[in-house]
């Protein structure tokens, strides 16, 4: 049995947020963790190691479910996470409702001004992702003119 390396206490405080009730928050303390262990030299699996189950850390290597990175895996093949994340900001469901936002503000542009009329104009020729800051502010967009239609 090999003797199981102390994990760092930045760890210890970063666990608990991974129970956070927003999956922003959870996912980024979970790579912050991945991030720390990384620094080290450890992983996830020494991780689960450490905490005291009754399994050895022998079997938790052994069992093949380890994805450790060892000198076999071509580490250019495993790109880190935020790489090219934002790219993909939405899913391809809400690219659909962003291209129906445009549509709607787009045949109302005298609700807009200039620099609103011109930000829908660029993004209706864009065929990716929007961004988070663009997305918020179509959102902004979109439910001012809906209130504004709502109201006699």
């Amino acid at each position: 049995m090999t003797q199981a390396r102390p994990i760092p206490q930045k760890v210890v405080r970063l666990v608990p947020m991974l129970g956070s009730p927003a999956d922003h928050e959870a996912l980024s303390a979970a790579r912050a963790i991945g991030r720390v262990l990384g620094r080290e030299g450890l992983g996830f699996t020494d991780l689960a190691a450490a905490i005291p189950t009754g399994a050895t850390v022998d079997n938790i290597h052994g069992s093949g479910l380890s994805r450790r990175r060892d000198n076999s895996v071509d580490a250019n093949r495993i790109r880190p996470f935020a790489t090219f994340a934002w790219k993909r900001a939405y899913t391809p469901r809400q690219e659909s409702e962003h291209r129906r936002h445009v549509r709607f503000c787009l045949s109302r542009p005298w609700s807009f001004s200039a620099r609103e009329r011109t930000f829908l104009a660029d993004i209706a020729k864009l065929h990716g992702n929007l961004t988070i800051r663009q997305g918020d502010w179509l959102a902004d967009l979109t439910d001012r003119l809906d209130e504004e239609l709502r109201t006699p």
